[in-house]
């Protein structure tokens, strides 16, 4: 999920653990001193503080935020950026993920600890105590809210600490219990670009809930694909996954194949409500076509390969058509 669980897309591009979980035996150390443990292959201080806070998963919230910001400019008549709002949105939103990036992990210690992925995560692994990095999480998403009240973005701060709060304390602990995790989760995930258009124009407008649907829908092939690949951590760690509660796999890859579809749908609908030309339109058919063409491939031969290339190609249609919308704006 671009979600602000961005982990699990990272760990598959690099290797590392970033929307999912890193797992691995608890050391029994506090945080360590120095940097210079990290030549030892241990994490130092640093290494520990980005894995805890996952800096790389607020560029995507940076990006789509910045997108609703945009939109909500060029929808206003005679409207510019206001730059010290547009700082204060965008640095208030970024530092208030990496807030609910840490308190993610606070909350997910121990199903993290039983994932090869996540099990070597600060917390998990013993190096930082879980106060530690609750007071780190907590201060990170208090800071990002206050620095938008702050410069009067009142709507904006309040739709952060709505995003914070159903992330930390509704998609995470339902993740334990009910497949239906993925879509509550989904929600705080397509939220930044309504947080830029609020922070823009003091309102929540069409062009927001457009650019939403469809962040909203994507997250959910994006994620099943994810939670195919890693279902076996899944299982270790008890989480309610779909790939864990129906192992055979056929609901997984119908649910993709759905999503695919209504997303196609949502990619149709700005050029439908007249936000947008016909290239977003053309653009996104295209593209969710050739998503959707990706998920039929992997429903059909369901190896971890064709699952692996169907992840990769919602990395490319994201892009794509966001980057679109507001070149084609009427």
């Amino acid at each position: 999920m671009t979600s602000w669980s961005g982990d699990d897309a990272l760990a598959l591009q690099d290797g590392s653990a970033a929307v999912a979980a890193q797992p691995v035996e608890a050391i029994g150390a506090e945080v360590l001193g120095s940097d210079a443990d990290a030549v030892s292959g241990v994490p130092g201080v640093r290494e520990d503080l980005m894995e805890l806070t996952k800096p790389r998963i607020m560029l995507l919230v940076l990006i789509t935020a910045g997108l609703g910001y945009l939109l909500g400019v060029r929808g206003a008549a005679g409207a510019g950026i206001e730059w010290l709002a547009f700082v204060a949105m965008m640095l208030g939103s970024g530092v208030a993920c990496m807030g609910a990036a840490a308190l993610n992990q606070v909350m997910e210690r121990d199903t993290d600890a039983l994932m090869r992925r996540t099990r070597d995560r600060p917390v998990a692994a013993g190096r930082m105590t879980r106060g530690r990095a609750a007071a780190i999480g907590v201060g990170l998403a208090v800071l990002g809210v206050g620095v938008q009240l702050a410069f009067g973005l009142w709507l904006s701060a309040g739709l952060t600490a709505f995003t914070v709060l159903s992330y930390v304390l509704i998609y995470t602990p339902m993740k334990r219990w009910t497949t239906w995790a993925l879509w509550v989760g989904a929600v705080p995930g397509a939220m930044p670009p309504i947080i830029g258009f609020a922070a823009a124009t003091g309102t929540i407008g069409l062009e927001a809930w457009l650019v939403f649907g469809i962040m909203f829908i994507w997250q959910v092939p994006h994620f099943l694909a994810i939670a195919w690949l890693y279902r076996e951590d899944y299982a270790a760690a008890g989480l309610a996954m779909l790939p864990v509660v129906q192992p055979d796999g056929r609901s997984t890859r119908r649910q993709a194949i759905v999503g695919c579809v209504l997303l196609i749908v949502a990619g149709l609908l700005p050029t439908w409500f007249g936000v947008c030309g016909w290239w977003m339109f053309a653009v996104a058919t295209l593209a969710g076509t050739g998503f959707l063409v990706m998920g039929v491939a992997w429903s059909m031969d369901p190896s971890r390969a064709r699952a692996r290339r169907f992840f990769l190609s919602s990395l490319v249609y994201l892009p794509i058509v966001l980057a679109m919308m507001p070149m084609d704006l009427r």
